[in-house]
């Protein structure tokens, strides 16, 4: 373990590197802050460090994202201390509401930043009023060293090696759909073929899951980023949506695999087999048009593969190939090519918005 963590420190110890440039400037970020808090007397001079340290992040849309939040919950909770505070319910009702306080920050601290942000602050601050007679006093400095720590942190953001989240988004996004991608052809691989173990088709799910995860936070750093139209915050919005909607349906499509019906349908296989291969070409072209738009292999046309093999199915169903095939099995192959020809709209789609993004609305 030891050996890794040096190894990562001579991988990342030079300027050029993103992790180091962030120790840096959160370096700097700190210092200030420990020596504003020591220029101003502040009773609690550790609160003002601590805030910089909680809303610095790499990128200056991530730190102006938390720092917002951070900001309204703590007025927020401050504000609601200090009002208690002031009509004196006495120690036990203090003492259940400080309880109540850090049992809903517990509670929602995944769901909403600034919720926990609110009932900590709250918290603290009864806490402080239970033990200090002035404690409605430290409301208003929580605020004060708050609003100084966003301050800090946001110029620091600003000021020293400044990384716009924007800058990364092609990157991500290209890790993101290659992961879906991978998925989609252990997918493939397995409805036509068999072979794949539950643990490889998890697997390829979790790392599509997590860069999901990864691009969306980016995606809203840059949203929260100036320079950007409201147009274009739009289209990241709804592009990210975009991914979020084809891994749910990548996720349908694992399900219905692992029922294991037998696959496709010796009528339809040729089709089948055709449809999902195209999909895969659809992936590595979106993978392509992500990475480099101007130097892009030609888009696959779908929506004729898709069509032929509609037309191949009814010609089945007219010939009365499927009826000797039972009724669950059926159901379980129309709700698969569904969920294909739902996926390939989708990434039609998700090019429609790169191509909005880098190009404008109107191209």
């Amino acid at each position: 373990m030891m050996k890794e963590a040096l190894r990562t420190f001579r991988k990342e110890f030079r300027l050029d590197s993103a992790p180091f440039r962030h120790a840096v400037r959160a370096a700097i970020a700190i210092t200030v802050a420990v020596v504003a808090s020591s220029f101003l007397e502040l009773r609690h001079a550790v609160w003002l460090p601590i805030s910089v340290i909680v809303i610095m992040r790499p990128s200056v849309g991530g730190t102006l994202r938390l720092g917002w939040r951070r900001l309204w919950g703590t007025v927020l909770g401050a504000l609601l201390g200090i009002l208690i505070l002031f009509f004196d319910p006495g120690n036990q009702v203090l003492i259940g509401l400080i309880v109540l306080s850090f049992f809903l920050m517990i509670l929602i601290r995944v769901y909403s930043y600034t919720a926990f942000s609110c009932f900590l602050t709250a918290a603290v601050i009864l806490l402080l009023g239970l033990i200090f007679v002035d404690g409605w006093q430290f409301g208003l400095e929580r605020i004060l060293d708050t609003v100084l720590g966003l301050g800090i942190g946001v110029a620091a953001s600003f000021g020293v090696w400044p990384n716009m989240a924007r800058k990364n988004l092609r990157t991500k996004m290209t890790v993101l759909i290659h992961a879906q991608a991978v998925h989609f052809e252990k997918l493939t691989q397995s409805y036509l073929e068999g072979g794949v173990s539950e643990s490889e088709l998890v697997t390829t799910r979790i790392e599509a899951a997590q860069e999901l995860d990864i691009c969306a936070e980016a995606f809203r750093e840059a949203c929260a980023e100036p320079g950007l139209r409201a147009w274009q915050r739009d289209n990241l919005t709804r592009l990210i949506r975009v991914f979020t909607r084809m891994h749910s349906l990548l996720m349908a499509m694992s399900t219905i695999i692992r029922r294991g019906y037998g696959g496709p349908l010796p009528p339809i296989a040729e089709g089948m087999i055709k449809i999902l291969h195209m999909t895969q070409e659809h992936y590595e072209w979106l993978e392509d048009y992500a990475l480099n738009s101007d130097n892009c292999m030609i888009h696959p046309d779908f929506e004729v593969v898709v069509n032929e093999f509609m037309v191949a199915v009814g010609d089945a169903r007219i010939r009365g190939d499927f009826e000797d095939v039972p009724l669950e099995r059926r159901n379980n192959i129309s709700a698969f090519i569904w969920n294909i020809r739902s996926l390939g709209g989708e990434i039609n789609r998700a090019g429609r918005r790169l191509c909005e993004l880098r190009y404008g609305r109107n191209e």
